[in-house]
């Protein structure tokens, strides 16, 4: 699943991206946006998509239902629209598109989502990007964080990476059908942290760019993993990956079996019919 990246990243480089200038608004949901939310840390994407000069749409099915619905209302205002996309209904859209393939599950196909979007914002740190996989020190990060996490809940926190700690969060819960949460510096040092009075059970990541994580990780004791820029943010990805297999295999969980998400998708269908 997360072994073969250094491959799919070949393959999304050689993808062509249209040239984006000016504000860019950055949407998707669950495994294809974090994406965004990831690229958030190298590129001041805007949080509302009315001042947006481009909006990307990051779908890998191409038929979520939320991020068609900002897509239309995005067209609908005359804002252009750039598609990150393996086809589906997002794909008959009247968009510029970049065309992935398709077949896997979202979190799988990370890097054939992110990768175009650091070539269209951020063109020179596309080589950084590629560098940082690594499959066997990603799995040795793995192997570390999954001996700490072993009978606890993990919640990941971070200020400027915070894509990054909702990925590993996403991953173990999606993977490994296990529960973890994330937070974002500076907000959880204001009301959070308190909660650790009676957490015992909780076992803290702090993802530091800065003093300030390294304030929170001191205030309720958590592992610290330092985060110097896009190249260990890529190898941080793919340990997250690593970490919810080998996390799903101590569980007896099959990682690509998803039940309850289908489900939830399948009873938001029933809401707009």
């Amino acid at each position: 699943m997360y072994e073969d990246w250094d491959r799919l990243y070949a393959e999304a480089n050689k993808l062509q991206v249209p040239r984006v200038e000016g504000e860019v608004f950055c949407f998707g949901m669950g495994g294809s946006g974090v994406a965004c939310e990831v690229m958030s840390a190298f590129y001041p994407l805007l949080r509302d998509m009315r001042y947006a000069d481009v909006v990307i749409a990051v779908s890998y099915s191409g038929n979520t239902r939320e991020t068609l619905e900002i897509v239309r209302k995005a067209t609908s205002a005359g804002k252009r629209v750039v598609a990150i996309t393996s086809g589906g209904a997002l794909a008959t859209l009247p968009v510029e598109r970049i065309v992935v393939r398709g077949g896997d599950q979202p979190r799988y196909s990370f890097p054939l989502l992110f990768l175009p979007l650091v070539k269209m914002l951020r063109p020179e740190l596309t080589e950084e990007v590629i560098r940082g996989v690594n499959a066997n020190e990603a799995r040795r990060v793995a192997g570390d964080l999954l001996s700490a996490i072993r009978g606890r809940i993990p919640v990941f926190y971070a200020s400027i990476y915070l894509g990054l700690a909702k990925r590993f969060k996403q991953e173990i819960n999606e993977n490994a059908k296990y529960p973890a949460f994330f937070g974002e510096i500076p907000e959880v040092n204001h009301n959070e942290i308190e909660g650790y009075a009676h957490g015992s059970g909780l076992f803290p990541v702090v993802f530091s760019s800065g003093p300030l994580d390294e304030v929170t990780a001191s205030l309720v004791n958590a592992k610290v993993i330092r985060v110097s820029g896009i190249r260990d943010v890529s190898l941080l990805i793919q340990s997250a990956g690593f970490l919810s297999v080998m996390l799903a295999r101590e569980l007896g969980e099959d990682p690509e079996k998803l039940t309850r998400i289908p489900e939830g998708r399948r009873l938001v269908e029933r809401i707009g019919s």
